[in-house]
C-alpha cells in the first residue's frame, strides 16, 4: 500500500508533534511532500525532517494553493483564524483536507467550510480525536448497544488542570476572545463534538453560565512583577512560577511551545521576552476560566457540561444515567464502569468494568487514530461516511457557539433557529 501524499500548512507544535510525528512513524501511510510555514526555522525543521526539497518549501499558504495540486491531501494546522480562509482556498484548489479543530472561529465559518466541502465534492476529516480513542469508541459501542438503557442524562467534566489552563489560555494563544476565541469553542470543541455523537441527536435548547474569575490582576500576590524572573516574593510557593515550569529538565510540550530551540538559555531569553514569562495575573487574557453548559437534545436527552481551570489534574470524565443504569468513565485511567439497576431494595448491583488500550499519540491514541480515519475515507473514496462525520462536527461546533451566546446573553438558545441562521450566512458567503 503506498502511503497518501500530504502538504502541510502550518508547522507549529501540532503540525510538528502531532501530524508531522505520525508521519515519520508511519511512512507507509502518510508521506509529507510539501510545507507552508511563515516561520523559516519551523519552515526548516519540517523540511528536513520529511526530506522536503526547497521548491516545495512555501511562505504562506496563500503561496502554495497558488500552484497545481502537489498531494492529494493538504493537512491545515494553522491557527484558529486562519482556519476559515486556508480551508476554503484549500478546497477550491483541489485538497481533501485534514483541519485542526476548531473548524473555524466564527459559526458562519465552519458553516461556509461544510458547504465548500459538499460543492467541491471533497473530503474533510475535522481533528476531533476524542471521538476515535479507544475509551470514548467503547463507551459510544456500550451505549449503542443499549448496556444502561435509553440515555436520559450525560454529564461530562473537562478538568484543565491549573499549569495546563495557565499555559494555554493565560498566557498563550488561546488567551484572547479576539485573537482565537471562546473557551468553550477553542478547548471543549472536543466535548460538545463528543455530546452531539454520544447522545446520537441534534440539540434544541442550550443555556450556559460561567466568567473568567480567578485570573484576573486583582488576585496577583502583593509585590509580584509583569514577570516572574523579575524578582516575585512569590517565586517560592507560586503554582504558576513560570521557571518551575519551562526551566526543568522535562523538553516536550508544553515546553517545546515557548522556543524552538529547547536549551536552557533559550529557554531562559523566552521566558524573559515572550508570553510565557509573564505573571499569570498580569497578562491580557479575557476567556472564562469556567463554564458549565446544559442541553436538551431532540430525542429527550439531556447534557450537563462543565470545563474549569483550576483541577489538580487534566483529564475528562463522563458520567451516563439510562433507564437501566449508569455508565461511570474516567479517560485518563482508561476505565468504564457499567451498574445495571435489579429488583428489590439496597441490592447489590451488577457491575462491569471496561479497561480499554489507549491507542499510540495523544488524547489517548485518538490523535493518530483520527489520522488513520482520514487516510481510510481518502483510500476508500467514502464520501458518504466523511460527510455525516463532518455534519456532527458541525452541530458540535455550533452547539459551542450557541453556549457562548447563551451564557453573554443569559438567554436559552433555541438551536434549530440559530443553526439556520448561521447555515444561511455560510452558504451565501457572509463570513
Amino acid at each position: 500500500m503506498r502511503p497518501v501524499e500530504a502538504v502541510l500548512v502550518g508547522a507549529g507544535q501540532r503540525g510538528r508533534e502531532a501530524f508531522g510525528a505520525f508521519a515519520l512513524r508511519h511512512p507507509h501511510l502518510l508521506k509529507f511532500v510539501a510545507v507552508a510555514e511563515p516561520d523559516e526555522g519551523r519552515r526548516q525543521a519540517f523540511a528536513q525532517a520529511h526530506g522536503i526539497p526547497p521548491e516545495r518549501q512555501f511562505r504562506s499558504w496563500e503561496e502554495l494553493f497558488a500552484s497545481p495540486p502537489l498531494a492529494p491531501l493538504c493537512v491545515n494546522a494553522t491557527m484558529d483564524r486562519e482556519h476559515l480562509p486556508s480551508t476554503v482556498a484549500a478546497l477550491e484548489a483541489g485538497y481533501h483536507l485534514f483541519l485542526e479543530k476548531p473548524m473555524a472561529h466564527t459559526p458562519e465559518g465552519c458553516a461556509a467550510i461544510v458547504h465548500a466541502a459538499r460543492q467541491h465534492r471533497r473530503i474533510v476529516q475535522v481533528c476531533h480525536p476524542m471521538r476515535y480513542s479507544a475509551f470514548y469508541a467503547k463507551a459510544k459501542e456500550l451505549l449503542s448497544g443499549g448496556k444502561v438503557g435509553t440515555p436520559l442524562v450525560i454529564t461530562m467534566t473537562e478538568n484543565v488542570a491549573y499549569w495546563h489552563f495557565a499555559h494555554s489560555f493565560v498566557r498563550g494563544n488561546w488567551r484572547r476572545f479576539d485573537e482565537s476565541g471562546p473557551l468553550i469553542l477553542t478547548k471543549t470543541c472536543h466535548d460538545m463534538d463528543l455530546a452531539v455523537w454520544l447522545a446520537d441527536a441534534v440539540p434544541q435548547r442550550i443555556s450556559s453560565i460561567g466568567e473568567l474569575r480567578y485570573f484576573r490582576p486583582e488576585n496577583a500576590p502583593a509585590g509580584a512583577p509583569e514577570r516572574c524572573l523579575e524578582g516575585c516574593p512569590a517565586e517560592t510557593s507560586c503554582p504558576f512560577y513560570a521557571p518551575t515550569v519551562y526551566l526543568g529538565q522535562h523538553l516536550e510540550w508544553p515546553v517545546s511551545v515557548i522556543s524552538l530551540d529547547t536549551s536552557l538559555e533559550a529557554r531562559r531569553r523566552a521566558l524573559e521576552r515572550g508570553p510565557y514569562g509573564r505573571c499569570v495575573f498580569r497578562c491580557d487574557n479575557d476567556v472564562v476560566d469556567h463554564q458549565v453548559v446544559a442541553v436538551e437534545f431532540s430525542n429527550g436527552a439531556m447534557l450537563n457540561f462543565t470545563v474549569g481551570a483550576c483541577t489538580t489534574y487534566c483529564y475528562r470524565s463522563l458520567r451516563v444515567l439510562g433507564s437501566a443504569g449508569e455508565l461511570h468513565g474516567h479517560f485518563e485511567r482508561n476505565e468504564l464502569r457499567i451498574e445495571r439497576f435489579v429488583q428489590g431494595l439496597w441490592p447489590e448491583i451488577p457491575t462491569e468494568t471496561h479497561k480499554v488500550a489507549a491507542g499510540q499519540g495523544a488524547h489517548g491514541g485518538g490523535d493518530w487514530a483520527v489520522m488513520r480515519n482520514a487516510l481510510r475515507l481518502i483510500r476508500e473514496e467514502d464520501y458518504a461516511e466523511a460527510d455525516r462525520s463532518l455534519q456532527i462536527a458541525l452541530d458540535g461546533h455550533l452547539l459551542a457557539f450557541a453556549a457562548e451566546e447563551a451564557r453573554r446573553k443569559g438567554e436559552v438558545i433555541e438551536f434549530a433557529s440559530y443553526a439556520s441562521r448561521w447555515n444561511q450566512a455560510g452558504h451565501s458567503g457572509r463570513t
